[in-house]
């Protein structure tokens, strides 16, 4: 099969099961919203955030594995394969323990209600924090499987993963009311076990149906590590910043303004969310695409890819542009009720997706060939100024929420300027 038609064949298919997978998130949101109130809601949103930002502190193994792993199926190496896979689990087993000690240590010496601006018992906060952070980190091990279907082309499998994870929250979303009124324990408990259980499923279903790949312990090889950690180390400064730059969002709306006001941003954030999403369903898979390109020298088609995506970028821009203008109507029809919307959030949260989509066109083409160094600086750079940026918006600016997502997108400018530059630079190289 071609690489266009595997790439037809991946978007496609992740079309269907990520349409699926949005209807059930929107759908869920008036539910929890509903069975939460909007204080308990903006906290839930800070919460869910932070511990979704632990899938990628695993020090850029699964980034690193990917890269490697599809190096090895492309030459038909099916026993380095193996032992890439096998370094990789166990590598990514003992950071999660790590991480486990770290955040636990974390929730014990520093008051999680006064982090969340929120009047819960301490004990109560600690122990919703504490369950939280248990099942994320034990999903950090099993969604490696996330990786290997990357590996072999077939990343439309993870979007059915998430369209089924989607429908059992949502299931449990609607039945919580009638167990127990307002509980955050139960909705972290839903979130974190279902996670789990899809993660089993599909990582069994994997090695069932590639038995030539299978982890084992006398595949394991420390000094393959370092190939993949060579990646992984970069990709994991670029994943923490990346954590530092998205993720303290919902964290200083909380702390410096109100829960309610994370709300609200959330809820804009969701509005404009699916152009990330549907972005991400091209970039996936463009990944391996563009490693296995790059090896074989298909230069015609890497150039052909890129001009597509800028085609695309602009279809982007004006449906932008046609959301932001029917907004209101949209969250009236969505939610149920109305929001007070400032206008310049609006604004730099479009102005945020266009920057990060931009830079993601030749940030993809740019990981796959595994030129990461530039791109890792530049992140470093916006995880450093983000939070001052936030704080001196929102604190002394006064601009809310609004100050968040514009410190957000300084952050972020430098990666839509200096991506389409190098990777340009680098495709003359290999003419």
């Amino acid at each position: 099969m071609t690489k266009d038609k595997i790439l037809k064949s991946n978007v496609l298919h992740s079309l269907v099961w990520r349409a699926l997978n949005m209807i059930l998130m929107y759908l869920t949101v008036p539910f929890l919203l509903l069975y939460l109130g909007d204080e308990y809601y903006g906290v839930w949103v800070t919460i869910y955030g932070l511990f979704v930002t632990i899938y990628f502190m695993d020090i850029g193994i699964s980034l690193g594995l990917k890269n490697k792993l599809t190096e090895a199926l492309t030459i038909k190496d099916y026993n380095l394969a193996n032992i890439y896979i096998s370094t990789a689990y166990l590598a990514i087993f003992f950071m999660s323990l790590f991480i486990l000690a770290v955040g636990a240590c974390f929730i014990f010496f520093f008051k999680m209600n006064q982090l969340f601006n929120i009047e819960i018992e301490e004990s109560k906060m600690k122990l919703i924090i504490l369950i939280n952070l248990f099942l994320v980190v034990l999903s950090v091990s099993i969604n490696i499987y996330k990786s290997l279907y990357m590996a072999i082309q077939k990343s439309y499998k993870n979007e059915t993963a998430l369209a089924i994870y989607q429908a059992l929250i949502f299931l449990g979303i609607i039945l919580l009311p009638y167990l127990i009124k307002k509980s955050l324990v139960l909705v972290s408990l839903i979130y974190g076990i279902t996670n789990i259980a899809i993660g089993l499923i599909f990582t069994a279903l994997f090695f069932y149906k590639n038995k030539h790949l299978k982890p084992k312990l006398k595949f394991f090889r420390r000094e393959r590590m370092g190939e993949i950690m060579g990646l992984g180390i970069n990709f994991f400064v670029i994943q923490l910043s990346l954590i530092i730059i998205l993720s303290t969002d919902n964290i200083i709306i909380t702390y410096f303004v109100n829960p309610e006001s994370t709300t609200v941003y959330s809820i804009v954030y969701k509005i404009f969310q699916p152009f990330l999403i549907l972005s991400s369903l091209i970039f996936t898979p463009l990944w391996t695409l563009f490693t296995d390109a790059y090896k074989t020298r298909e230069i015609i088609w890497i150039k052909k890819t890129l001009f597509n995506l800028n085609i695309l970028f602009i279809v982007l821009f004006v449906a932008l542009i046609l959301v932001g203008i029917n907004i209101h109507w949209i969250i009236k029809i969505w939610i149920g009720k109305d929001y007070i919307l400032p206008q310049a959030l609006i604004i730099f949260m479009i102005a945020f997706i266009l920057i990060r989509v931009y830079g993601d066109i030749y940030m993809t083409f740019l990981n796959g060939i595994g030129k990461i160094k530039l791109q890792m600086w530049l992140y470093l750079f916006g995880a450093i100024i983000n939070i001052p940026l936030s704080i001196l918006f929102v604190k002394y600016y006064g601009l809310g929420s609004s100050g968040v997502i514009l410190a957000t997108c300084l952050s972020l400018l430098g990666l839509a300027i200096f991506m389409p530059i190098q990777a340009l630079k680098t495709i003359k190289k290999i003419n």
